[in-house]
């Protein structure tokens, strides 16, 4: 157990470690924040914190460093203060009703803000049908295109045959159109159970298409906005693999899904080896977040020593916000 004292001069080693990445000295302590002690007991209290597992002895200089154990303890800490204090204002231009202006905006936005690179991924709950077409690409197979009010388009193949002439194909369109233009596309599917009034010809067609939307339903897309791979290149250039595996994992969306199976409504940080054992000296700050009928999740990713107390603040800010 720490004591108040203890705690104050960890608190302190941690925030200005981060802030100028230099070990830290009692000397340093002392001449910046006016200890009411000694510099004999400044430099025992570090010697405790260094038993503890909080601090680290640098072999270069008489200063410590924070240990992991320290940046959690920090974090902690951090989330605390930061929950009980006002937000910042963080202006969001992007409307929701294109999710992909939108998700890239607010991860180019909060990256430019942290110096990190950020990822937001978000889908709708009330998506809109905005029209449905439906185009033969041979004699045995077409495309069904479905248009949604977010700008995101959902593209569904479908089995036709010789039997299946463009005029079928035509009536398909009109019909699906007709009865699910500025529908919600979860309420579709019982839209299109209810219709019974269906042209023979084109029965199978219809039974078919209501089957694969009833599935895309079931799967809604995640759309994905990323930005500032540059700072993560910049801040980690001499741990290669970690940066090819992160890359690779942000555009196959690995990354995204083992984030979002762990994060909650709260803001979570995980150290890098805590999600993948590739990601050596990585952090990921990471809270999920409903906004306007969009659930979503946003990530800031940087070095395992990066400004923790700013992104915490940030993404705080941003959960009051929205």
């Amino acid at each position: 157990m720490l004591t108040n004292r203890q705690q104050i001069i960890l608190k302190f080693i941690v925030d200005d470690f981060l802030d100028v990445m230099t070990p830290i000295s009692s000397k340093y302590l002392l001449d910046k924040y006016k200890f009411d002690v000694s510099s004999a007991t400044i430099r025992n209290e570090m010697a405790a914190l260094e038993r503890a597992g909080f601090l680290l002895k640098a072999h270069t200089s008489s200063g410590r460093m924070p240990s992991r154990k320290a940046l959690k303890f920090y974090i902690e800490e951090q989330k605390a203060m930061i929950k009980a204090s006002p937000p910042q204002t963080i202006e969001i231009v992007s409307s929701v009703d294109d999710i992909e202006a939108f998700t890239q905006t607010l991860a180019t936005s909060i990256s430019k803000e942290t110096g990190y690179l950020t990822q937001v991924s978000a889908s709708s709950d009330d998506e809109k049908v905005k029209g449905m077409y439906i185009t033969p690409l041979t004699d045995s197979a077409g495309i069904a295109i479905i248009v949604l009010n977010t700008g995101s388009v959902k593209q569904l193949p479908v089995r036709t045959g010789k039997h299946v002439s463009v005029d079928d194909l035509s009536k398909l369109s009109n019909l699906f159109s007709s009865l699910l233009k500025d529908k919600r596309l979860d309420d579709s599917l019982f839209i299109l159970n209810e219709h019974t009034v269906v042209p023979h010809e084109i029965r199978n067609l219809y039974d078919q298409l209501t089957a694969q939307i009833a599935a895309a339903v079931e799967q809604p897309k995640r759309t994905v906005g990323y930005a500032g791979f540059n700072y993560l290149l910049s801040d980690m250039k001499d741990e290669v693999e970690t940066l090819e595996h992160i890359y690779e994992d942000i555009e196959s969306e690995s990354l995204q899904q083992t984030v979002e199976k762990l994060s909650s409504n709260d803001v979570s940080i995980y150290f890098g080896d805590e999600l993948d054992d590739s990601y050596k000296a990585v952090s990921v700050i990471t809270t999920n977040f409903e906004h306007q009928g969009l659930s979503g999740n946003l990530m800031v990713i940087g070095p395992e020593l990066m400004g923790y107390k700013h992104v915490i603040n940030l993404l705080h800010s941003f959960k009051k916000g929205v």
